[in-house]
């Protein structure tokens, strides 16, 4: 999973990347720089800081990713944990709210359940590319018996008159009527050689 953790303290990222291990981290000090970065990164998660460095605090960040469309869970950071903040981050779009120090056992269960999420959607994507992959293989199979098919209408009753006397048809009639004949035929052989 890429977790995009945008925070200015070196020692907050030092604890993130150690408790994120197996998961890329990317880090940005700046709200402008992780915006004007967002597209090219790709993160799944983002973990942001409220009271950043640069012009943007870290709930203008929030608020113009969610405009942008942008549907990936965002979690709110901060120092600062007074009555109301909580409420202020989930109105700027943040999905989840967690207060420094950082809290281990809770981050933790925040990278594996959204970990568990992302896993589940590419899982889903995959599949969702195999099924479209396994239609246009049908497609193309059903348009290939399409075009066998759209043979001209000569072709056609030259092909049914070859199959027809190639293969007789496969009624029971026919099937016992021949079975009859060569018996018949096989009992005068017979017949003719003990003379």
């Amino acid at each position: 999973m890429r977790i995009l953790y945008v925070e200015d303290n070196l020692t907050n990222v030092s604890l993130v990347k150690r408790v994120a291990r197996g998961h890329d981290i990317i880090n940005y000090i700046d709200g402008e720089d992780a915006l004007h970065n967002f597209d090219k990164d790709k993160p799944d998660l983002v973990l942001m800081d409220i009271q950043i460095a640069g012009r943007l605090n870290g709930l203008e960040v929030v608020k113009e990713l969610r405009e942008q469309g942008h549907q990936l869970p965002i979690i709110a950071v901060t120092a600062y944990a007074m009555v109301g903040d909580r409420e202020k981050c989930l109105a700027a779009g943040c999905d989840e709210y967690i207060a420094k120090p950082l809290p281990i056992p809770k981050l933790l269960e925040i990278i594996k359940k959204y970990a568990a999420s992302v896993e589940t959607q590419d899982t889903h994507l995959r599949k969702t590319d195999e099924v479209k992959a396994v239609g246009a293989s049908e497609k193309e199979t059903q348009e290939s018996q399409v075009a066998d098919v759209s043979s001209t209408p000569a072709e056609m009753n030259e092909t049914s008159t070859d199959e027809a006397t190639e293969h007789p048809t496969s009624n029971d009639e026919t099937t016992d009527a021949e079975a009859t004949k060569l018996e018949v035929e096989n009992e005068e052989q017979e017949k003719s050689d003990t003379k």
